[in-house]
């Protein structure tokens, strides 16, 4: 039998505050990273003049992302790739915890042929850190999630070769830690236990101590970063317990060593209107039978974006991702809905998309769709006001190819040349408008912005007078000389490519 150790809730919690404290101030850290306590005003916070945005070094600033993986941390050529993305524009990047794919190092080190989960591999900590330091350097917000789901489910890469699997550590066994030792279905199947240990009607203490030291671990780390921003997990089948709970840890972690930080959580559930929006799909219609057999819609129902909008104390940021899973039209309607709902609650705040899906590399892509529709969700979420777009991984997003390259770069041309955290969606201003033809944000009566996903023509009710006019074209990120127009009038794309427009009012 393996050897399990038993320790007092009271105890266990002292030892883990003097477990972080150790790491944060002492571990082996060079000068740079001995700073521990940054600025909290130059650090990543929400921007006090809109809280639909981020702040970061006493600026706004809109996240603008696409990497090549998830777990960003366990890549070659790290520095390259973030350079990469800081070139086109970008400084926002998605960091998983996970290390289910080949050659992934692992979070513990092995004795004797199975992991101890008392001892942190310095190595997967070690490239953690890089990461957080290189995009600091960079100034690309980072943001964390701390359990990758799918490193805890199916697949012989999975839960089969998790050190958390009860078979493969020396720290507890299945008859003690009341896990499995085999888990051969998806979290929209069934919960693994390893995510009820936090239940507060039957806790497991044996394994949440060991979640515990991992976070305090990570923490360790990342608490001496200021472009740090926390969700707790990918796509969230369990319900709102869990992540409340560890929301709820890791700002206390945080406020005891003097930090602010910001925590969201990312829900499975497609659709984040629950059902007020028409058309709006709630989960996967295009993975056929197999995933139908799997699908259990009672967890579903509890893994929706309202659960972090209704709980400003958890979670102060809201991510979407899931509802890019949408198309067109309703993928803006959807969008717009959650920043209405959010603009008229008490408390605002960012919404982020850290993934969107689609790509032309899967055929037929039927449930993360074609390019053409990526590209135009990157455009509606800045479009709908969020906080923050960033392409998924390849293949089932565009990560940073050339074609996540031009979309980012243009982005941030536009949104440069105007006064961009002043602006609100301001659809009303178009007519003669289809259908996903058209996306309006607007600044009172002195500038707006159009973006066109393909070719159309609309009519612009703004304001009557002047306006210089200037054409993006986005794959190309070139704008086209600039003229004089009235408005209220026709706008009119100069070709069937994507474009974006800029109007600034000069009869003021």
């Amino acid at each position: 039998m393996k050897a399990t150790c038993f320790t007092k809730n009271g105890i266990q919690q002292t030892i883990s505050m003097l477990f972080l404290f150790a790491l944060f101030f002492c571990g082996g850290c060079s000068s740079k990273k001995d700073q521990t306590l940054k600025n909290e005003k130059s650090s990543i916070r929400i921007y006090p003049n809109n809280p639909f945005y981020w702040e970061y070094k006493n600026k706004p600033i809109l996240l603008l992302g696409g990497t090549m993986d998830d777990n960003l941390f366990q890549i070659a050529g790290l520095t390259e790739h973030l350079k990469l993305l800081q070139s086109v524009g970008g400084n926002y990047v998605r960091c998983t915890m996970s290390s289910r794919d080949k050659n992934n190092v692992k979070p513990f080190l092995k004795r004797d042929d199975l992991y101890d989960l008392n001892k942190s591999n310095p190595a997967y900590w070690r490239k953690f850190e890089e990461l957080l330091a290189v995009a600091e350097k960079l100034d690309i917000i980072v943001q964390v999630e701390i359990w990758a789901t799918y490193d805890f489910y199916w697949g012989a890469t999975n839960w089969a070769q998790n050190p958390f699997n009860p078979k493969l550590n020396h720290n507890y066994t299945v008859e003690e830690s009341l896990l499995p030792d085999t888990v051969d279905y998806p979290p929209q199947s069934k919960i693994n236990p390893f995510f009820q240990t936090v239940s507060s009607h039957n806790s497991n203490e044996t394994v949440l101590r060991y979640q515990r030291q991992f976070v305090d671990k990570l923490l360790s780390v990342s608490l001496k970063y200021p472009n740090v921003l926390y969700c707790i997990d990918n796509e969230n089948m369990v319900g709102p317990e869990w992540p409340k709970y560890w929301s709820s840890y890791i700002r206390e972690q945080a406020q005891k060593l003097g930090r602010t930080i910001y925590v969201t959580e990312m829900w499975d559930k497609w659709d984040p209107t629950d059902g007020r929006v028409t058309g709006a799909v709630t989960q996967n219609p295009g993975l056929g039978e197999w995933y139908a057999q799997y699908s259990n819609m009672d967890l579903y129902a509890n893994a929706t974006v309202s659960n972090t909008i209704e709980d400003a104390q958890s979670y102060q940021f809201v991510e979407v991702s899931n509802n890019n899973a949408q198309r067109g039209e309703v993928h803006y309607k959807t969008s717009v809905y959650v920043r209405n709902v959010l603009e008229e609650s008490a408390q605002p705040r960012p919404i982020t998309n850290v993934k969107i899906y689609g790509s032309d590399e899967i055929e037929p892509n039927e449930w993360a769709g074609p390019r053409k529709n990526a590209e135009a969700c990157f455009w509606r979420n800045i479009f709908a006001g969020h906080a923050s777009s960033r392409f998924h991984r390849p293949p089932w997003g565009l990560g940073l190819t050339e074609y996540a390259q031009h979309q980012i770069k243009s982005m941030r041309a536009l949104t440069n040349a105007m006064d961009f955290f002043a602006h609100l969606p301001a659809n009303m201003l178009l007519s003669e408008r289809e259908a996903n033809e058209a996306f309006c944000l607007a600044k009172e009566a002195d500038e707006c912005a159009v973006y066109f996903p393909a070719a159309g023509k609309v009519v612009l009710n703004a304001v009557d007078g002047l306006y210089e006019l200037k054409w993006l074209h986005i794959q190309s990120s070139a704008w086209l000389e600039a003229e004089v127009i009235r408005l209220p009038g026709v706008l009119e794309t100069p070709d069937q490519d994507q474009w974006a427009l800029l109007l600034k009012k000069l009869d003021k």
